[in-house]
């Protein structure tokens, strides 16, 4: 299987091996407590099998499914004696990645993987995990990202900057194109790309001094190319408080 050490299988071995549990509710139990297991523990058995039972087995929760089967099979490892927690918490992983503060994290439409942006570099993971998939990539210097989304396929993801966006390929790891504008979403149901911005009667912007806005105009863009496909302005009676 691919990206997994002798470790990864090592782990898969010991919690398979002699199990005799005979009903589905019980064996979806035991697997789901095993993979909090490997997810929590990752880091030590990767470097080397042995800590499956020397690093990680000693600190597994008391009630977990694991530490109740394996951890008598194993007793000339460390004892806890103090502060060993009963159950896994509900803090699923810790993504360690970045070196500066995470400003965004972005899930993907079927929640598999999210993408956690700083300053200026983005990695994609694995949810489940928080394994990293992809990057770390070092993103353009625009200014300040304030916004981000999958496309519908998950293949990229839209970078929103003041005046501009830029939609990033994951698996080439490079900014796709830039599209000049403001407020801008992927379509999900159609996979083009929305740029919605105030404008006032005479065509005025939202950054101007005029605060009359009483329009949208909506662009759509094709998201495969960033080249533009149509624009309208849609008339709003009451702003009230926008």
């Amino acid at each position: 299987m691919e990206g997994m050490s002798p470790g990864h299988f090592s782990v898969i071995h010991l919690i398979l091996a002699g199990q005799s549990l005979n009903r589905d509710h019980e064996l979806t139990s035991f697997i789901n407590d095993a993979l909090r297991f490997v997810s929590a523990f990752i880091i030590p058995i990767s470097q080397r099998a042995p800590h499956v039972y020397l690093s990680a087995l000693p600190f597994a929760p008391e009630q977990s499914h694991v530490a109740r089967k394996f951890c008598p099979r194993v007793p000339n490892t460390l004892a806890i004696t103090q502060g060993k927690p009963s159950q896994w918490p509900m803090v699923v992983f810790t993504a360690e990645h970045h070196n500066a503060s995470v400003r965004d994290v972005v899930f993907s439409l079927d929640e598999s993987t999210f993408a956690s942006i700083s300053s200026q570099t983005m990695y994609v993971c694995d949810s489940e995990t928080g394994h990293r998939i992809s990057g770390p990539f070092k993103l353009p210097n625009h200014g300040e990202i304030y916004n981000a989304c999958f496309s519908p396929d998950g293949k990229r993801i839209l970078l929103e900057f003041y005046s501009c966006a830029v939609v990033w390929d994951i698996e080439m790891g490079e900014e796709q194109f830039r599209i000049e504008g403001y407020e801008f979403t992927f379509i999900h149901h159609d996979g083009r790309i929305a740029s919605t911005h105030w404008v006032d009667e005479d065509g005025g912007s939202e950054d101007s001094d005029d605060k009359d806005l009483t329009r949208i105009l909506v662009k759509l863009w094709d998201a495969s190319n960033g080249a533009p496909i149509s624009s309208s302005l849609l008339e709003v009676n009451d702003v009230a408080g926008t």
